[in-house]
């Protein structure tokens, strides 16, 4: 199918899906609210009112809960299927992905987990939006994280460039991804663990297309799995752009 009509398809999907948010969100947020004052309502009662307070808390708390995955779902869909305008800017991908790993260090220390950095001792120039680029390798990161089973539990971080491609490269020693599941995990809410949305993956590689990139993805079951986004260079990203936008000056904010 030509871009042109690839984009004007996502285009439909977004505002199909913008409409059916909408209809979606207010009934859940006046479930929450009520499921809220529900909850405010039963831990009031005295103990010797009902010898059931503890269970129905319990379910008004649970109803609380799976209300707020469905809105997190959404948004994650929303997210997905929304054509997104890019904010271009000349980024270095070195500082993009260390700016994201400063933003889980402290909360995977906690965890226990070991995450390593090589950076690429010089620049990576790109011509890209940073704040798609850090959700995509967010994304990642935190698949990597639950991914994990080992006492000790490591994710390696690498960066680089392969005939003349820059590249970012994330690895784990965990669970590995079975070999029945590896086609299918670029499917919309396809997902093996217990919480998963199943949009994670599939968000980042529409932004690593939207980039003029690819992503590849080697696993083993039980050693791990290593994701690789190689993304064009600034020159050469620059000319693709110029191409869609069909003449429209490029952005010069330069960071």
């Amino acid at each position: 199918m030509p871009a042109t009509g690839t984009r004007k398809r996502l285009a439909d999907l977004g505002a199909v899906a913008s409409g059916l948010a909408h209809e979606i969100r207010n009934p859940l947020n006046a479930l929450y609210i009520n499921s809220q004052i529900l909850e405010e309502m039963l831990a009031a009662l005295p103990e010797e009112t009902t010898d059931r307070k503890e269970e129905l808390l319990s379910l008004a708390r649970a109803n609380m809960r799976v209300t707020q995955r469905l809105n997190d779902i959404l948004s994650e869909f929303l997210r997905f299927a929304r054509p997104t305008a890019m904010e271009l800017v000349v980024a270095d991908l070195n500082r993009v992905v260390a700016d994201t790993l400063r933003f889980l260090e402290v909360d995977f220390a906690r965890r226990g987990i070991e995450l390593a950095a090589a950076f690429h001792p010089d620049p990576l120039p790109l011509f890209a939006d940073e704040k798609q680029l850090r959700q995509a390798l967010l994304n990642v990161l935190l698949n990597a994280e639950e991914a994990l089973d080992k006492e000790k539990k490591v994710i390696k971080v690498t960066t680089g460039s392969e005939r003349g491609q820059p590249f970012v490269r994330v690895s784990d020693n965990g669970l590995g991804i079975p070999r029945a599941d590896r086609k299918q995990i670029f499917h919309l809410f396809f997902s093996t663990r217990k919480n998963g949305t199943g949009l994670g993956l599939p968000i980042v590689r529409k932004i690593v297309r939207e980039h003029g990139g690819k992503i590849g993805i080697r696993s083993r079951e039980g050693r791990g799995t290593t994701v690789t986004i190689f993304l064009p260079p600034e020159e050469q990203s620059k000319a693709r752009m110029r191409e869609r936008a069909a003449g429209r000056p490029l952005p010069e904010k330069v960071r």
